[in-house]
């Protein structure tokens, strides 16, 4: 056979927040969007927060904006360090990503959490992005994620956006929007790191820009590129990457001949860019074209509670096989916006296209079944005894699935187009409308490989002799939609929106299974198909009063919503394949002041009512063992938000935000088809009740031509649990931890260069993120947390 990929204690939230008080920190302030479609420049603001947001789909002040909106500039994020939109998390309440590694990210805004579509929108400039709806139909758990480098400003939209921004965005959107090519000047920009983990391998990563006029005033190309050389801190204590190793502890159970000698395996990396092209053939017309694109190959952060607890020691894993994510992602955009006299005219043609492979460790879904008893309850369906000649078949084949991952080739190829018109005048009457199609197919290929048991490499797929199971699915949906929002300013002072969305989707879902596998009472089945479609509108209304320049009040009701589909359990009875939309009601309350010249501190509060969930569950009679989406129950969401930006002097900045959020199921999740396992009053998943975090930036002039600058953050996560109910055996407490970062180091004032040290997870908490457990880990906790202690030094350079 052949083979293939290779591949604390915590720290008190007081003494967090006492070294944030002692430090200076950054404002999450951004810059305004250039190009065609800004209307305001960030040098027309009124100062560094008070800045331009397109999150109306026209060009607003964020401090004038009625919504609760966080934006962040790519200038800001370069001083965090940030480079993942997971950074944002600490900029902006009630925004959650539960975190499984590259390319395997869960956004939720407001608590809105559950297995399906996302119930967030994910953008990057124009472009909608969404994980692969996998074999469980969970689209929303693997969202891609480039690199955040020449961003020009990262948007959180908190609460539904569905009128505006579509059926992703139920529970809110998050928009990154990069720098676009210039045609006045060449320019260029490059920033190199290099990081070691506490305990771990070292990492680095170097990013690039170089932007071309071609034509001055009228073309112009830019182009990004970046490696990130992951650094590796998860060691697997079973397999070895030397077969012949020995082990370095006697007390290796039995059966396990290798212990610590694969070390450091999460050591991936990143790879990718884009290039963009901008030509404004005259003052009235900009046309953007865009191609990105991003390579991930990296084993599975992913590490085990039980056996680190064992072995007291954090961040090893007892996976008898490689898991791990491989990724490609490719966007290509075109943009044409055109100024007429009133309003704009903006068109988008965008395809996404993704090529992943999923694998995952599944051996110890069989543990203990090779036996006699299980020949007898998974073969023979408990009708008999397994004769002499069956277990001869049945228990090297099952002892060979005990070292096995589930490896999931899968594809997804989205064609967006949208046309929409916005007023750009100065009326009390301002408008949107647009128009939007969505095609989108997706091919799914879930196969179980078994695996070398010294080394963990999976036998190649095409080896029959290797595959011990071979189901594939395909899944195609098509949306389209129309929408209107229209606002009309009384008084001056008062200003009352409307808004509205029509959709219309059709799900596909077909699947065929080549090769059957007795532990999933799946046997050889042909191509079936099944399909479901619905439509509907969705509504929003706001009502804003300027009771000065310097206060802002609104008030809200929105809706949003998410397609229903298809299950992809073939066999599954006619009744159970399709599921409906879910759909949520968003009531807010927000102020926004300016309390002195850059100094702003907004606020809102709100309760969200969620019905008909979409929600994991399982029947039985159906002579399969997966789980299907349906619709059952109800949420009621109540929750706060507190932000806060402060510009104290030129140099000394400090900026902070505190969310709440109470999430619990309102109804019990049972339905005339199905009962799932969340009862009134249950917590919903991932969801912490409190979430906060703070900044400071301090810079000191060291002479005309260098300063010296200090920045710390720091975060709160409360605790959480990874399933509703309490009574499930697979329930998992994600202890809350904080994470606090410290940088540090000189640059010239005008951001020429600099070189700066940092030291990320300054206190080494274990701060776990996700856990889960399943039949498919035998019980066992699967953690993911980010990296320990790291320290750091970053060059940069713009020319």
């Amino acid at each position: 056979m052949t083979t293939i990929l290779e591949a604390k204690t915590r720290v008190p939230l007081f003494r967090v927040f006492l070294l944030a008080g002692t430090l200076m920190a950054s404002p999450g302030a951004a810059l305004a969007q250039s190009g065609s479609d800004t209307a305001t420049t960030a040098s027309e603001a009124i100062d560094s927060a008070d800045i331009v947001v397109t999150a109306l789909r026209r060009n607003t002040r964020l401090q004038e904006t009625p919504l609760a909106i966080s934006a962040t500039s790519g200038e800001a994020l370069a001083a965090a360090g940030s480079s993942s939109f997971t950074d944002l998390t600490r900029n902006a309440p009630s925004l959650r990503i539960v975190d499984s590694g590259p390319g395997q990210r869960r956004v939720l805004i407001r608590g809105i959490q559950s297995s399906g579509e996302p119930t967030v929108g994910v953008y990057y400039d124009e472009t909608p992005v969404s994980g692969s709806v996998s074999t469980s139909s969970d689209a929303a758990g693997t969202t891609p994620d480039f690199r955040l480098f020449d961003v020009e400003r990262a948007e959180v939209l908190r609460g539904p956006q569905g009128t505006l921004f579509g059926s992703g965005s139920m529970g809110g959107t998050l928009r990154v929007i990069f720098e676009k090519p210039r045609s006045d000047k060449v320019e260029g920009a490059v920033s190199a790191n290099l990081s070691t983990v506490e305990g771990g391998k070292e990492g680095y990563s170097i990013d690039a820009m170089v932007n071309l006029p071609i034509i001055e005033d009228k073309l112009a190309v830019r182009f990004v590129g970046y490696y990130n050389k992951f650094a590796g801190y998860v060691d697997n204590v079973i397999l070895a990457s030397d077969p012949t190793a020995k082990n370095v502890i006697d007390s290796t159970p039995a059966g396990d001949p290798f212990l610590r000698n694969d070390k450091d395996i999460n050591d991936g990396y990143a790879a990718g860019g884009r290039a963009l092209v901008r030509f404004t053939p005259s003052e009235r017309l900009t046309i953007d074209l865009a191609a990105f694109y991003e390579k991930v190959s990296t084993q599975s952060p992913g590490w085990r509670l039980e056996p680190s607890a064992i072995l007291g020691r954090k961040y090893v894993t007892s996976a008898r096989a490689r898991a791990g994510n491989y990724d490609e992602n490719r966007i290509y955009n075109g943009t044409l916006h055109y100024e007429f006299d009133g309003f704009t005219l903006v068109g988008v043609t965008s395809y996404f296209d993704r090529d992943r492979v999923a694998v995952s460790d599944v051996g110890d879904t069989f543990n203990g079944r090779d036996t006699a008893a299980g020949c007898r309850q998974y073969l023979l369906r408990n009708a008999g005894t397994c004769t002499d000649a069956q277990l001869a078949s049945y228990l090297p084949a099952t002892r060979a699935i005990q070292q096995s991952s589930l490896y999931q080739p899968q594809s997804v190829k989205n064609w967006v187009n949208e046309l929409r018109v916005s007023s750009n005048n100065e009326s009390p009457f301002q408008w949107t409308a647009g128009l939007f199609l969505e095609d989108r197919k997706t091919v799914v290929r879930s196969t179980l490989l078994t695996a070398n048991p010294a080394t963990g490499s999976l036998y190649d797929v095409d080896d029959p002799t290797a595959l011990a199971y071979d189901r594939t699915i395909f899944d195609y949906l098509k949306q389209k939609a129309a929408y209107v929002e229209l606002s009309y300013k009384f008084f001056d002072q008062l200003t009352f929106t409307a808004g509205t969305r029509y959709y219309d989707f059709r799900k596909r879902v077909g699947g065929k299974i080549d090769v059957g596998q007795i532990h999933y009472s799946s046997v050889v089945t042909p191509y079936t198909e099944a399909k479901n479609k619905e439509d509907g509108f969705i509504y929003k209304f706001n009502l804003a009063w300027q009771a000065n320049p310097d206060l802002l009040f609104y008030a809200q009701a929105a809706q949003g919503f998410r397609p229903g589909g298809v299950n992809q359990v073939i066999g599954l009875p006619a009744a159970l394949a399709g599921y409906s939309s879910d759909s949520i009601w968003n009531y807010e309350l927000g102020a926004k002041t300016k309390l002195a010249r850059g100094i702003y501190f907004n606020l809102a509060g709100y309760r969200i009512d969620w019905d008909n969930l979409q929600v994991s569950a399982r029947t039985t009679g159906t002579g399969s063992v997966f789980g299907l989406i349906a619709n059952a129950g109800a949420a009621r969401i109540w929750g706060a938000e507190a932000e806060l930006t402060a510009d104290i002097t030129s140099n000394f900045s400090v900026s902070g935000n505190l969310g709440y959020t109470d999430a619990k199921l309102s109804e019990d999740q049972i339905s005339t088809i199905v009962t799932a396992t969340g009862r009134k009053g249950n917590r919903l998943a991932f969801i912490p009740k409190i979430t906060a975090g703070i900044a400071a930036e301090y810079t000191h002039e060291l002479n005309d031509d260098m300063e010296a600058i200090a920045r710390f953050d720091a975060s709160h996560v409360g605790r959480s649990y990874s399933t509703l109910s309490p009574a499930d055996i697979y329930r998992r407490l994600i202890p809350a931890h904080e994470m606090a970062n410290l940088r540090f180091g000189v640059q010239q004032p005008d951001n020429d260069w600099g070189l700066y040290f940092y030291i990320n997870n300054l206190f080494d908490d274990t701060a776990i993120n996700s856990s889960s457990s399943s039949a498919n880990t035998g019980g066992l906790t699967n953690t993911f947390s980010a990296p320990p202690r790291t320290f750091g030094v970053n060059v940069t350079k713009r020319f």
